[in-house]
């Protein structure tokens, strides 16, 4: 089944899998890290290609990977986790702090949908240029529910049913009388009829801000104050710890160069280094190392 709610973020789409909304459903810690297959990648592909976006993720392993490797791309700060059951996914409804801010949530919708099997809701404005992206998930046969303020007549005939809010535009000459039309909606698939939906309280699970521990900071401080930006990644891990610097990574502080093994910091963790009042001297022999990383990356 894949649905189209136009103009009502409260209306439930699907009753299990996840969700971006809040209120009567269980919250997951972060958004699945969800280990990519061949059409998840290609379906990521597809919405870069669309966009323009200069990223290509046929060698990523995991979702987490895109948001690191395409941060330019994709600047919102999505916090992932591990700690999920597909098969609890599959029984109730989760909520995941997805943004409704593209294009994170339509990547991060089609990857969860391709990638677990699982029934997703997220927000898409970008539905219309995606069709054959939509159709290949309908094939999938997992319940598919994406909330936009987009309505193209022309294209939402992929979808088997589509919920639309009622919205009166009446004209000028006929304001004498009007019609409350907030609490109806038009709902369109194998037949066509009028609903009443209470509007209800919702939330949306919003994005929360990476915390950064001790140790990590400790491995950046070490690899653009001590290291002068560029190490090896055995030689950083002797001195920070491995779990440090491959959290590092994952936040996006440092690069990883697969063919010399060698670890360097990006822009991002400059920045973090004069937050934490790094003299300028330093900082600007640091920051030429730097600017070659982000070159190079």
């Amino acid at each position: 089944m894949l649905r189209l709610i136009i103009g009502r973020l409260d209306y439930q789409g699907i009753n299990t899998g996840i969700t971006f909304r809040l209120g009567g459903v269980e919250a997951l810690s972060g958004v699945p890290n969800a280990r990519l297959n061949a059409l998840s990648r290609a379906l990521i592909n597809r919405v870069f290609h669309e966009l323009g976006i200069n990223c290509d993720t046929t060698h990523l392993a995991m979702l987490s990977e895109v948001f690191e490797d395409c941060q330019y791309a994709l600047p919102a700060s999505v916090e992932f986790t591990n700690g999920y059951s597909i098969d609890d996914l599959r029984k109730a409804l989760y909520s995941a702090p997805i943004p409704t801010i593209e294009p994170v949530s339509t990547v991060v919708g089609l990857a969860l949908a391709s990638s677990l099997r699982v029934n997703a809701e997220f927000y898409s404005d970008l539905w219309p240029r995606l069709t054959d992206a939509l159709a290949q998930l309908k094939s999938l046969g997992v319940e598919i529910a994406i909330h936009t303020s987009v309505f193209d007549i022309n294209r939402v005939f992929v979808f088997d049913e589509v919920v639309r809010r009622l919205v009166r535009l009446p004209r000028v000459d006929e304001l004498r009388e009007t019609t409350e039309f907030n609490s109806r909606v038009e709902v369109i698939g194998s037949s066509r009829r009028f609903v009443e939906v209470p509007i209800r309280a919702f939330g949306i699970a919003e994005p929360s801000e990476v915390k950064l521990s001790d140790d990590v900071v400790d491995a950046i401080e070490v690899l653009v104050r001590d290291l002068g930006g560029v190490a090896t990644l055995k030689a950083l891990s002797d001195i920070a710890g491995q779990l440090a610097v491959l959290r590092a990574l994952g936040m996006g502080y440092i690069t990883y160069n697969p063919s010399d093994m060698t670890v360097r910091a990006t822009v991002k963790a400059l920045r973090l280094i004069r937050r934490l009042g790094v003299s300028s001297d330093a900082l600007g022999e640091e920051g030429r190392g730097g600017g070659s990383s982000n070159e190079s990356g």
